[in-house]
């Protein structure tokens, strides 16, 4: 059962003090601020899945910035595979029950890591302790692969 994004976002004080935020659980961590890193290393593990990034973006003045991959029909965040449109509702429902005004749009990403990360205010992996990107990569480790996708 998929938790939901709220219950595993950070603290104030882990948005302000990078170390402490990374001292989470790999699960947390991964799940609220840096999904997007897992995001980009999912890709990069498994460039032949057909999986694409994707970002929930709230509207100004709501928290709930998401940053997970797509295969149009299977999503991947830190929790793991689950269907898209339930990965969506879910962190609406999550995200309304505090705010009922939350509303968010949802954007293709169409640009590298590093030009996502200075277009969005997200911390570029090289602001992290060093080490998350292999911490990325070694979490992803713990989830089946994706099928790739068949050519042609």
């Amino acid at each position: 059962m998929r938790l939901p994004l709220t219950a595993l976002q950070r603290t104030p004080q882990e948005k302000q003090d990078i170390a402490l935020s990374w001292r989470r659980p790999d699960l947390n961590f991964f799940a609220a601020g840096a999904c997007h890193v897992l995001a980009f290393a999912f890709l990069e593990t498994y460039p032949r899945a057909g999986f694409r990034p994707r970002f929930i973006r709230p509207v100004a003045g709501c928290g709930g910035a998401h940053v997970y991959v797509t295969n149009g029909l299977t999503a991947f965040d830190a929790q793991g595979y689950v269907p898209e449109a339930e990965l969506l509702a879910l962190h609406r429902a999550a995200y309304q029950a505090e705010n009922p005004a939350w509303r968010a749009e949802v954007l293709d990403l169409e640009v590298p890591l590093a030009e996502f990360c200075a277009a969005h205010h997200h911390r570029p992996p090289w602001d992290f302790p060093p080490g998350v990107w292999e911490r990325a990569l070694a979490y992803l480790s713990r989830f089946p692969a994706p099928p790739s996708r068949a050519d042609g």
